[in-house]
Formats: C-alpha cells, sequence, structure tokens
C-alpha cells in the first residue's frame, strides 16, 4: 500500500521523539530545516563554487548557489505538477498525499537546494584529483600507517579486512556522499530524517568493492556516503522504511529537476563565455537532434527561439531572450514529463526500487534532455580553456594534499595529542599546518575518536581513518578561489 504519510518523517537524529498535532505542526519542523539549511556555511560557500568554470569571476556565469536556485524552482514546479495531476484524477488522498502536499514541496526545494554542498574545488576533476591522491597514498601494498600488531589469527584477518574497506573508502570520494556527511557530521544540522534522505542520491557505500547487483545499476552507480556516517544511514533507513540499497521517494524529483535545470545552464554559460556563439550551438544541437519535424519537440522547444532571434539579427538583447525562451520552453515540456513519470512509477518510486532516473526513457523529452547534455560534453567541457582550468585544479587539490600530508605520516598517539593539545614540540611543521585546518573538522575528528575503544585491535586503523577524513573534510570544504590562494600561499611558503 503506498502511503507517502509514512515517508513524511520530522523527526530528528540528535533530538528526543515529538509529536506533532497537526498538519501545520507538521510543517513546521520542515520549516525549521529550511532556516537551518539557508543559514548554513555551507549553502554560503556555494556562492564561490562555479558550476562549469572554476575561477571564474564574470558573475554572470552560474555559481553553485545561482544554479541550485534554479534546480529548486524546477524542483517545486515538478511538485506542484504531481499533486495537480493526482488532485485532477482524485488520486491525492489514496496516496497519503492530501495533508503533506506543503511538507512535500519544503522537503524537494531544500533538498534542490543543498544537493552540491558536498562538491570540493573545482567538481569533478576536484573529486578525481583528491581520489587519484588516495589511492596511491593508501597503495594495496603500503601497511605503513597502521601496522598490524602481535594479534590472533582471527583478529588479524578481521583487521586486513577493515584495512581494505577503510582504503576503498578514502579512495571514492563523492560529492554525494560528503554532502551527507557535512550536514550530519560536520555542521550537525540536525536535520529530520527526511530532509537528509532527500538528498541520499545514490545507496552504494564508499566501500563496496562487490559485483552491483542488476537491479539497482543505477541506484548503485557512484557512492552514496561513507563509513564514517553508516550507523546513521541504518538508522535513517530503518526510520523511513528504506530497505537496502533503495531509494527515498523524493530524491527522484530532486534529480530530475537537476538533470533539467544544469543541462540548459552549461550551454548559456558556454556562451556568455564566448566558448561557442549562439549560432554555432543551435548547429551542434540541430545536428544531434536529427531531421527535425514542424512541430516535433525540437521544433517547439528550439527552433522557434531561434527564429526570433534570426529576426533580431542576433542582437545581444535578443540572445538573452533567446536562453529565457529556450528554458521556458524546456522547462514547459520536461516538468509535467517528469510528474507524469513520477505517477506512471508511483509504486515503485515510493518503495525506492524505481532503477532509473525519472527522466530517463525512450521518449523525446529524455532525446531532448540528452542532446543538450552531449553538445555540452563534445563541444564545452572538452574545450581547451576549460580542460587548461580543470587541469589547474587537479594540480591544486593534488598540491595541497601534498602540503598537509606531513599531518598522516605522525603516529597515531602523537597526532591525538597534537589534536588535543594544539601544539606538538617535536612536530613544528605539524603543528602548523594543524592550526590552519579548520575547527568544525577539527570538532568532528575529535568526537569521532572519542567513541572509539583505545584498547581495540582496530583502533589504530579506525584513527587514521578519521584523520583522512579530516584532511579531505577541510580541502573539500575550500572554495575556488581559497584553494587557489591557498596553494599559491603555502606553495612559496614550502
Amino acid at each position: 500500500m503506498i502511503d507517502f504519510n509514512k515517508k513524511i518523517n520530522y523527526q530528528r537524529y540528535a533530538s528526543k521523539q515529538r509529536q506533532a498535532s497537526d498538519e501545520y505542526s507538521v510543517l513546521r519542523f520542515f520549516e525549521s530545516d529550511r532556516g537551518r539549511i539557508l543559514n548554513s556555511a555551507a549553502i554560503r560557500r556555494l556562492q564561490q563554487k562555479t558550476q562549469v568554470f572554476p575561477l571564474e569571476r564574470n558573475s554572470v556565469v552560474r555559481t553553485r548557489l545561482t544554479h541550485s536556485m534554479e534546480v529548486q524552482q524546477v524542483g517545486r514546479y515538478i511538485v506542484k505538477e504531481i499533486v495537480n495531476r493526482l488532485s485532477l484524477s482524485g488520486k491525492l488522498k489514496t496516496f497519503g498525499l492530501d495533508k503533506s502536499v506543503m511538507s512535500i514541496e519544503s522537503l524537494v526545494e531544500m533538498a534542490c537546494l543543498m544537493h552540491d554542498i558536498g562538491n570540493p574545488p573545482f567538481g569533478h576533476f576536484g573529486e578525481a584529483a583528491i581520489n587519484q591522491w588516495f589511492t596511491a597514498r593508501l597503495g594495496i601494498d603500503n601497511d605503513s600507517s597502521y601496522p598490524i600488531l602481535n594479534i590472533n589469527e582471527t583478529d588479524k584477518q578481521s583487521l586486513k579486512s577493515l584495512k581494505l574497506k577503510i582504503r576503498q573508502d578514502l579512495a571514492n570520494f563523492e560529492g554525494n556522499a560528503q554532502a551527507i556527511r557535512l550536514v550530519h557530521t560536520i555542521l550537525r544540522l540536525n536535520l529530520t530524517y527526511s530532509q537528509i534522505a532527500s538528498i541520499l542520491k545514490y545507496s552504494k557505500p564508499a566501500y563496496w568493492s562487490d559485483d552491483i547487483p542488476d537491479e539497482f545499476s543505477y541506484l548503485m552507480k557512484k557512492p552514496g556516503y561513507y563509513l564514517s556516517e553508516e550507523s546513521f544511514i541504518n538508522e535513517l533507513s530503518q526510520q523511513l522504511d528504506i530497505q537496502p540499497f533503495h531509494r527515498y521517494p523524493l530524491t527522484y524529483i530532486m534529480e530530475a529537476a537537476d538533470d533539467i535545470s544544469y543541462c540548459i545552464a552549461d550551454l548559456e554559460d558556454a556562451v556568455e563565455k564566448k566558448i561557442l556563439t549562439v549560432q554555432q550551438l543551435y548547429h551542434y544541437l540541430k545536428e544531434a537532434w536529427g531531421p527535425v519535424k514542424k512541430g516535433d519537440l525540437f521544433d517547439e522547444v528550439v527552433n522557434k527561439p531561434y527564429d526570433n532571434l534570426k529576426k533580431n539579427e542576433f542582437e545581444a538583447i535578443g540572445i538573452d531572450q533567446f536562453f529565457m525562451y529556450l528554458r521556458v520552453n524546456t522547462i514547459a515540456k520536461l516538468v509535467p514529463h517528469a510528474a507524469e513519470r513520477f505517477i506512471e512509477n508511483i509504486e515503485t518510486i515510493y518503495h525506492g526500487s524505481f532503477n532509473h532516473a525519472l527522466l530517463e526513457d525512450h521518449e523525446a523529452e529524455y532525446k531532448l534532455l540528452n542532446i543538450f547534455k552531449t553538445v555540452g560534453f563534445e563541444h564545452i567541457f572538452n574545450h581547451e580553456m576549460v580542460e587548461n582550468i580543470e587541469l589547474q585544479g587537479y594540480r591544486i587539490i593534488t598540491g595541497l594534499l601534498d602540503i598537509y600530508s606531513p599531518l598522516l605520516n605522525m603516529a597515531t598517539d602523537d597526532f591525538i595529542n597534537l589534536a588535543k593539545t594544539s601544539n606538538h614540540k617535536n612536530y613544528p611543521i605539524e603543528t602548523r599546518l594543524y592550526h590552519k585546518l579548520s575547527a568544525k573538522h577539527c570538532v568532528a575528528y575529535q568526537q569521532a575518536i572519542a567513541l572509539l575503544d583505545k584498547e581495540h585491535c582496530s583502533f589504530k586503523c579506525w584513527e587514521f581513518y578519521y584523520r583522512c577524513r579530516l584532511i579531505q573534510d577541510y580541502i573539500s570544504g575550500m572554495t575556488d578561489h581559497f584553494a587557489y590562494d591557498e596553494y599559491r600561499k603555502l606553495m612559496v611558503t614550502f
């Protein structure tokens, strides 16, 4: 039976159980989430992380924040479209949605606003730099960081297994998994279970090394959470009745809103950056679509605004209007399609087993979305200007990890003492590096260490794991320009 009321959980992990007396009382919990999110440092930091073009100073080109605001609007629109269609068909109450519409709208909006908060500087190239550095640092034959002690054979095998798991986890940094860590462990926003579940995009733990079952091939496409947050994810899944490797239903809406928003935004920013002319863009889009028929989706969405642009002889104001109508037309077509797909697959989406993106099908709407993405990949992301900046970003992240690596070379007890007293006379360089780390990241490390059994044979493994997380947390939390400035400053010092 489908009852979305059962998926609206306003309880919080670090708070006593509370009881809402009516619909508005429930909404107040999610309004509290909204306030916590909007006032968080993670959201403010998005304004200095660019969407496609790192280190961009042109304020017209999108930042992660402006992109997320656009995603927020589309997500809200999809919810309203779903609600309207279910209302017209008389099924709103049937699915337990009649008393939770405002709550769902708020949950989706805030999920859309948060969806990029875990992304490191320089986007996917930042992720690649972190993962390659830790893969090399924690090579399979490198046991120096956490030695196997003189223990019995059973514990020795268990420790070996744990080490492999930790290596896999640390070498699979992912922005979506970092978002979960950020809101729960680092910022400790104590959001409701439903709000956090809305940004849990993938269901694969970062340490996963087995084959992925076919029925979860999409849902487990990327890491969704780290070993450090696994116990919380288990609690969240229990609270929301989410089965292993399944997804929370509202996450599908957030993902669709992102897909609709970024594919158009990337094209517009490329023209603003003069990577493409609008004429070249139209040519590439038309080429990717194939034969155009009068009245088909391409004709309605792309041709009409382009014809108006030609009439205006490609004036600057006409280019702005071209993208406005391209965006308006795309949203007008794709949002209803996303809503219809949600309703058509509502049972598997409700249970979180729908193993596709919401817009992933064989219809013209998906084809349109795909040609936008294809043109972006083929003519924007591989442009020399973009690649040069990405390579700079790769070098900056790798260089920062090299600079902070002495902290990872310290013996366990020495680093714990440094973290406790903020000073170690035998490690002057390491002490100064530690002073540069963010206080909230250091607190997250100390809280994790405090929960460990210091007498257990696995203690050094776990301590080193959280120390690596501390470095990843700090560097991934930097903005593009801060990372650039920090690298230049420290490279002069070192």
